[in-house]
């Protein structure tokens, strides 16, 4: 059956130089194609296929302009293409030579009606393409910039109005837990209307509370222990006119209402010191202290002490080590932890003082451990016999002495200085006490 599109240039070639009827073949898009010298319907004498032909050979792809010329040629060359005109088929297709027109009138008799081919779109050009991906990239940029304003315009909103009063309510509670009862939230946060702005005037009242609470009970402590002193003074002259009037008779009743007597004014001049330590009063005065200086010096005083209990006090290891603080208050921590050490050491053992360098954090340390050779302390006990008038039931009877306050002020006088205070039961029996202070 022969084409009704037009052929392409290579069937043309391929009959080139023959006559009508003469074998031929040819490339087509897809493969060779075998057939004869023939003229057709477009007046052209090319290469028609054999119907039914067998294809062999490869595969060859026609370029691109060819197969558009090729289209093209067979959109004109269709008398039932609309719009066409007959001057303008005869303009594009000239006669045929005299052999081929002979049988044209039978073959176009003979040939069955074909559907009608309608070229393609041409492609469009690569210039239109790039300004129309150029206008695209523009909108899509612009999208996107738009979108990542309101993003970051919702995003600032809300962290300004959520994320920065949890921030502020965050500091003021750790502020409120390290011992700062005058914290507060603040107008700035409180004047606000909602569920964050109802917590933080919550966080308010609450930290007013606690301080008004916290004062006054620091300044009832006080208080008393002013009162008291007055009746104590008076207490003592009072016993000692009775103790020259009684005679040697009842001297031991007397001595025992003397030290009880200065036993309580003892306890009242330690809560006079905690209450004052509470306030994180006394810490104006700061100085540099040679800490190694002050070892020694409550070493010798604590060990001529307990000399007439059969204990002593020993410095083991002692660094020259300086720092910065209130001489008076570490003076009297290291004291009552020497004190509390000898008073509950076995009879015949030492307590042992160690001082040395501790670099822990990127800072450096004064690192002193106080070592007795008592009966130590419940694991579970080794927290709270920091705590005011608190008294462990095996190792710290009250008939031992002492009242239970001297820890409580060491561990706040310590605080104060940024430092640290520990207990442990030591592995050979005993209980050491560890203190850390800054180094200047």
């Amino acid at each position: 059956m022969l084409p009704r599109r037009i052929p392409p240039r290579v069937a043309f070639e391929a009959c080139e130089g023959k006559r009508e009827g003469d074998p031929c073949s040819f490339k087509s898009s897809q493969e060779m194609l075998d057939g004869e010298c023939r003229g057709g319907i477009e007046n052209k004498f090319a290469c028609r296929p054999y119907r039914n032909s067998t294809h062999a050979g490869t595969a060859q792809e026609t370029p691109p302009e060819q197969k558009t010329g090729a289209m093209e040629r067979a959109v004109t060359a269709d008398p039932k293409v609309p719009g066409m005109t007959k001057p303008e088929q005869d303009t594009q297709h000239p006669a045929p030579s005299n052999n081929s027109s002979d049988n044209l009138p039978n073959q176009a008799a003979s040939m069955p009606p074909q559907p009608h081919v309608i070229a393609p779109t041409p492609p469009m050009p690569l210039s239109i393409v790039s300004d129309k991906m150029g206008e695209y990239a523009g909108i899509f940029w612009t999208c996107l910039a738009v979108a990542l304003f309101f993003t970051g315009t919702t995003w600032y909103g809300f962290y300004r109005y959520y994320i920065l009063p949890l921030h502020r309510l965050s500091k003021v509670t750790q502020q409120l837990a390290s011992g700062n009862l005058s914290a507060r939230v603040g107008e700035g946060l409180v004047q606000r209307k909602n569920e964050v702005a109802e917590l933080g005037r919550d966080v308010d009242r609450m930290a007013e509370r606690i301080e008004s609470l916290v004062g006054a009970h620091q300044r009832l402590i006080r208080d008393v222990s002013h009162e008291l002193r007055s009746p104590l003074a008076r207490l003592n002259v009072a016993l000692e006119l009775a103790r020259q009037s009684a005679g040697p008779a009842l001297g031991a009743p007397f001595d025992r209402i003397e030290r009880e007597s200065n036993r309580l004014n003892e306890l009242i001049g330690q809560l006079l010191t905690l209450t004052k330590l509470e306030s994180d009063g006394g810490m104006s005065q700061r100085a540099e202290i040679d800490i190694a200086e002050l070892i020694s010096e409550i070493a010798q005083d604590v060990d001529f002490e307990a000399k007439n209990c059969d204990r002593g006090v020993v410095v083991s290891s002692c660094e020259t080590l300086k720092l910065i603080g209130n001489r008076e208050l570490l003076l009297q921590a290291l004291e009552n932890l020497v004190r509390n050490a000898v008073r509950y050491t076995a009879s015949g053992t030492v307590v042992e003082l160690s001082l040395r360098k501790k670099e822990s954090g990127g800072r450096s340390w004064a690192h002193i451990e106080v070592r007795d050779q008592g009966p130590g302390v419940p694991e579970s006990e080794l927290f709270d016999i920091f705590r005011p008038f608190y008294r462990v039931n095996d190792a710290r009877e009250r008939q031992s002495g002492g009242a239970g306050v001297g820890l409580a002020i060491s561990d706040r006088a310590v605080r104060l200085h940024g430092g640290s205070l520990r207990a442990f039961n030591a592995p050979g029996g005993g209980l050491i006490m560890e203190m850390e202070l800054p180094v200047a």
